[in-house]
């Protein structure tokens, strides 16, 4: 089973797949936790309540674990490979990964994943971050809300997202043009690559465009990649 953690985390998924709870576990004041006991209860869901000690240990949380009194078990997460991107074909929005290693970056891509209405995330099964429970909590939630596909090879799905009828846009600081200065189709995906390194060589020759974020200075010439995808998405959502 997954650990699911914090209030928001535990919300999402109370919103979004209450019958894949198997335990609710509350600590600290009940009215605390109102809103939550609320989701469950009409969904068939007993919270159990402990003693802080004895939550800690159910939990089996570390000292830095930022899990505000509350945590679920679950049925694993939902999640897709490229033999499931034809499920796609109506979506509007994907954000692809290109070797994002940071797991706070992951969890922050996630959350404005979420924020924006982004259809689909597609990320890398190997040198990428996974979305593990402290991902998901950094996500505050983001993770419930958006389809995720993990793949094998990221040029082929790439392909096969264009097969779909969508147009391949690299975030990239060498692009020729900016977000506000290109024209996005109406079936886009969004290609964020690594933390420092950007885009592989590989990843931009499926790309059908490079765009930019204007911006930068010596000594600063880019953004956090999880910054950066925040900032590109915005801009995607006011067109």
């Amino acid at each position: 089973m997954d650990k699911v953690y914090g209030k928001h985390s535990v919300r999402a998924v109370l919103l979004t797949r209450p019958e894949s709870v198997r335990r609710l576990v509350i600590a600290g004041k009940e009215s605390y936790h109102e809103d939550l006991i609320d989701l469950a209860r009409p969904a068939g869901i007993e919270p159990e309540f402990m003693p802080w000690p004895q939550f800690l240990k159910a939990g089996k949380f570390e000292e830095d674990d930022k899990h505000q009194g509350v945590f679920l078990h679950t049925d694993p997460r939902p999640l897709f490979n490229e033999g499931d991107l034809d499920s796609l074909a109506d979506a509007r929005l994907v954000l692809v990964l290109d070797q994002i290693n940071d797991p706070q970056n992951l969890g922050t891509m996630l959350r404005s994943a979420a924020f924006f209405d982004v259809d689909a995330l597609v990320f890398l099964k190997n040198r990428q971050a996974d979305v593990t429970p402290l991902v998901a909590r950094v996500a505050v939630g983001g993770a419930e809300f958006v389809k995720t596909f993990k793949v094998t090879n990221l040029a082929r799905s790439l392909e096969k997202l264009k097969e779909l009828g969508f147009w391949v846009y690299g975030l990239d600081e060498r692009g020729e043009k900016t977000l506000a200065e290109t024209e996005f189709d109406s079936k886009t995906v969004l290609v964020v690559g690594a933390e420092g390194q950007g885009l592989r060589h590989r990843t931009k020759e499926f790309c059908d465009a490079l765009v930019r974020i204007p911006g930068g200075r010596p000594g600063v010439e880019s953004l956090n990649a999880g910054v950066a995808t925040a900032v590109a998405l915005g801009e995607l959502r006011r067109k």
